[in-house]
């Protein structure tokens, strides 16, 4: 199988070689911070070339919890279909088939797919395996690609915690001698490099499920499972696995991290906590531009506006179709001093004649 990997191995060799190379200009090129940023940087660069499948992968996700319950419908339906053929082999596979094809178009409808959530986690895997094989030969004194013999003997002795990253939970005391540390240094390190690991997996699922998630969503039960069973699973891996191999799980862990808090904060799902958070922030958002104040166009502007824009208040002059008048020359105006001077209708006054009979 790894013979299948040699390729990718080489590429992920060469890719740590290249950040080593770049980090032995600030550190001591034998040190964990070399070795280990150069891991950390490396994840950080699969799980950046990733992203366009993280978003497939939400998308697909939000879709499929929104259809749920129409595929619980359908399924139903056929439930009922299956029960009365389960003696009739023939028609149960047409059955199935037919149910099959009706819900592939349920999926087509929707722009959804149950198998692109799996997509990030598929192409990450060969990455990770590459890694894990490559600190195995280098815990072995095995060069690979551009990790030359020089490089594996600085791996070799690079220090996480005063752990190899090439050690793992039950590697020899006699070869962690050789690399000046002890069994009891490597497992204490691991058992707390792997309780991060789980809290912070544990966490991220939580989060989804709690915030991200409409309360009728028929999933959520399989998701709550799933949040209690996996964090023990990984964790299970973690006592086999190198160092260097928990650095990169924890780094993939926190980006995970900050990529579901980007979402649920941007692009929640329609009806969930996350959702009535974001349009608060919004609703929020919209009262203070509000507040800050754009007036309206026929508002009467005050004094302070009229002078920074040029158009202060004369007299008898109009302003937005009043006539104001200034109230002292030293004294600050506002709106309330401006007066409504505008011309008011007179009474008819009797007209008045001579004895002559002409007006006057």
């Amino acid at each position: 199988m790894y013979s299948l990997l040699d390729p990718l191995i080489w590429g992920v060799s060469w890719i740590i070689a290249g950040f080593h190379k770049l980090f032995s200009l600030v550190f001591l090129p034998d040190s964990g911070w070399a070795w280990g940023l150069s891991i950390v940087f490396l994840t950080l660069m699969i799980r950046a070339a990733l992203i366009p499948l993280f978003v497939k992968q939400m998308k697909s996700m939000l879709a499929m919890q929104r259809i749920q319950p129409e595929v619980k419908k359908l399924q139903d339906k056929y439930k009922k279909e299956l029960d009365r053929a389960k003696f009739d082999p023939a028609k149960k596979n047409e059955i199935r088939q037919r149910q099959q094809r009706e819900m592939m178009a349920l999926y087509k409808e929707h722009g959804t797919n149950p198998f692109a959530s799996c997509l990030p986690l598929v192409v990450q895997s060969p990455f990770f395996m590459s890694l894990y094989r490559m600190l195995y030969l280098v815990a072995n004194g095995r060069s690979i690609g551009a990790m030359t013999a020089v490089l594996v003997a600085s791996a070799n002795k690079a220090h996480i915690f005063g752990a190899p990253i090439s050690a793992h939970f039950n590697t020899p005391a006699a070869q962690l001698v050789a690399v000046g540390s002890t069994r009891l240094t490597v497992q204490v390190v691991i058992i707390a490099m792997t309780a991060v690991y789980v809290v912070t997996q544990f966490i991220t699922q939580r989060q989804m499920i709690l915030k991200n998630s409409v309360p009728d969503n028929p999933m959520v039960q399989q998701q709550k499972m799933m949040m209690y069973v996996m964090p023990p699973l990984m964790a299970l891996f973690c006592f086999v696995a190198p160092v260097g191999v928990l650095i990169y799980l924890l780094t993939t862990n926190f980006w995970t991290m900050g990529q579901q808090f980007y979402m649920l904060r941007n692009a929640p799902q329609p009806g969930s906590k996350a959702h009535e958070a974001h349009l608060a922030r919004k609703a929020a958002k919209a009262a203070r531009q509000a507040t800050k104040g754009d007036q309206p166009t026929d508002a009467v502007p005050t004094a302070q506006s009229a002078n920074s824009t040029g158009k202060s208040v004369r007299d008898g002059k109009a302003v937005n179709g009043t006539a104001a008048k200034v109230a002292g020359a030293d004294k600050a105006m506002d709106t309330h001093q401006i007066e409504d001077t505008r011309a008011r209708t007179q009474r008819r006054q009797p007209v008045r004649t001579t004895r002559s009979g002409r007006k006057k």
